[in-house]
């Protein structure tokens, strides 16, 4: 099935960190595929940006400032969307945040902040809007994590541990809620290109780094916010009905190669 044929009209779905990034691309996405949106964030400029963007798509959107650090900040921002709309069809745990720091020297503060905003707010978020879902027996969560739950990541180690947390996550909340007619799936790209991520790998300083990373990738490339979009676009949808926790990597053949 050709992903232009994959359709949203009539779902409303609700996108964490979709201020910028990955978010604002997915957002844009499943717009453009004709969902209604929500978008949750801390940078509200931002978020009315991805509003303005989604609308220019013909679509609605519910903005959400919220800090997803605590549960309790996590849970009322589900609480806040079911007051805009009592219906949520799709969830995307797109959120989330990373500190860099060998482990020998990682903070602990530091370490619970990730764990709270990339693997408690999904599930905050989730226990709020999956109830309406198990009652209509129908729904769709799609969690973004990271190619970095299935490798070691010198530096990263709190948010490939977090990371590796949301896999398993995913897969319990696919056991736990697929009875109902709820599908929930991951995604795990590698090193995308969005804006930040530009700015990163595009600076000359970096591009002995950059040529090795990309060398691991048998597309020689890393990955475009369209591409994570395109992915969790499929998983959002009809069309992905009996796909139910799969943790899909996004890394052009990087796990596969020798």
């Amino acid at each position: 099935m050709e992903l232009d044929s994959i359709s949203l009209e009539g779902r409303r779905a609700l996108v964490t960190g979709g201020s910028r990034g990955l978010g604002r691309a997915i957002a844009e996405r499943l717009a453009a595929l004709g969902a209604d949106l929500g978008v949750v964030g801390r940078d509200r400029a931002a978020l009315e940006a991805t509003g303005a963007a989604v609308a220019d798509l013909g679509r609605r959107c519910v903005v959400i400032e919220a800090d997803l650090a605590t549960p309790a900040g996590a849970r009322s921002a589900g609480e806040r969307a079911l007051e805009h709309h009592e219906r949520w069809d799709v969830l995307v745990n797109n959120a989330g945040i990373a500190v860099a720091a060998p482990l020998l020297d990682v903070d602990f503060d530091d370490w619970d902040r990730v764990q709270a905003v990339n693997v408690k707010a999904a599930l905050a978020v989730a226990q709020v809007l999956v109830p309406g879902m198990i009652e209509r027996r129908s729904g769709k969560v799609v969690n973004v994590s990271s190619v970095g739950a299935f490798v070691g990541t010198p530096g990263l180690g709190a948010y490939a541990a977090s990371k590796a947390a949301m896999n398993q996550l995913t897969r319990t909340m696919a056991v736990e809620w697929g009875p109902y007619g709820i599908q929930v799936n991951a995604v795990c790209p590698t090193i995308v290109l969005t804006d930040m991520g530009r700015e990163l790998w595009d600076d000359p300083a970096r591009a002995e780094d950059r040529r090795q990373k990309e060398q691991r990738i048998p597309e020689r490339r890393f990955g475009e916010p369209s591409e994570v979009a395109d992915a969790v676009a499929f998983l959002a949808g009809g069309a992905s009905a009996f796909i139910n926790g799969v943790t899909l990597p996004l890394d052009g053949g990087m796990l596969a190669a020798p």
